[in-house]
């Protein structure tokens, strides 16, 4: 829902160029992917429908560049209710107001909701501004999941691919390669070059934990053990954990505690005879 208030005698009016401003795209360092769909189980790879977001503060932070001091913002409960929590926004931005409502799925975590509740009404809102409305260039996305825990995150090399798709998305590309481990829909094949080649910073995704620096530690210990008996002996444990991954790893401390068993797990293979037990990796 979307409505326009009267303003008050001798509000401020929303300028062509304000409107340029709050329509402008974030920064890629600003947009987040998460997981849209229940995971399917029983699938050898898993895929999952991933969807670009970005959260409330960025929103925030974006009207305090675009308009300083010209925005403020009142929540209620909205006048009609049907099923989800809801709460209604009501955006201000020079002296126009707009409004539309945020509903949320009751979660597990104590007083998530309400936190949820004031997010989503607040970006929905400002959606009426024209804030955020660049995420609908996005296409439909499938994602290769991985399961630790109880919960389903991206997988890294998936989360690699989608912050180059972010990139191309907002530097306006019009045709986008093959991703290898994403399903892209919306775009012509063929096009820019592969994801090895496109280059660019590159941000951490959100995923599993990792391991930390004391148990990094402990497992760069175990593995200078380990392949001191192997043909790796001499070289630095970041690369043989490089090779058995098949990405880069500058730190053990940031490997997940999967990954940190796959390298290990590896390198107990090349030893002859008995080697430290793998959990020693994980404690």
């Amino acid at each position: 829902m979307a409505r326009e208030a009267a303003e008050p005698a001798g509000a401020g009016k929303l300028s062509a160029a304000t409107v340029r401003k709050l329509r402008q795209p974030f920064g890629a360092e600003h947009l987040r992917w998460k997981i849209q769909t229940r995971v399917n189980e029983g699938q050898a790879d898993p895929l999952a429908l991933v969807v670009v977001y970005v959260d409330a503060r960025s929103v925030a932070a974006h009207l305090d560049d675009a308009v300083p001091g010209a925005w403020h913002t009142e929540y209620r409960a909205p006048p009609v209710t049907v099923g989800l929590p809801a709460l209604e926004c009501r955006l201000t931005v020079c002296g126009v107001t707009r409004s539309d409502v945020g509903t949320v799925e009751p979660g597990s975590k104590a007083g998530s909701d309400t936190k949820d509740l004031y997010s989503d009404a607040l970006k929905r809102a400002a959606v009426q501004f024209g804030v955020g409305a660049f995420l609908y260039r996005f296409p439909q996305v499938q994602a290769r999941v991985e399961k630790s825990g109880a919960t389903w995150y991206i997988t890294r090399e998936a989360g690699a691919e989608l912050r180059v798709l972010t990139r191309m998305v907002l530097a306006g590309e019009a045709t986008l390669s093959r991703f290898q481990a994403l399903r892209v829909r919306g775009y012509a094949p063929g096009g820019v070059a592969e994801v090895a080649e496109m280059g660019g910073a590159v941000v951490a995704a959100e995923g599993p934990p990792p391991i930390g620096e004391e148990r990094g530690r402990k497992m760069q210990e175990l593995l200078t053990r380990s392949l001191a008996h192997s043909e790796w002996r001499g070289e630095a444990v970041t690369d043989y954990a490089t090779f058995v991954l098949g990405f880069a790893v500058e730190s053990l401390a940031d490997l997940t505690e999967a990954e940190a068993r796959a390298v290990y797990g590896a390198a107990r293979v090349l030893v002859p005879g008995e080697a430290p037990p793998i959990r020693a990796a994980s404690d």
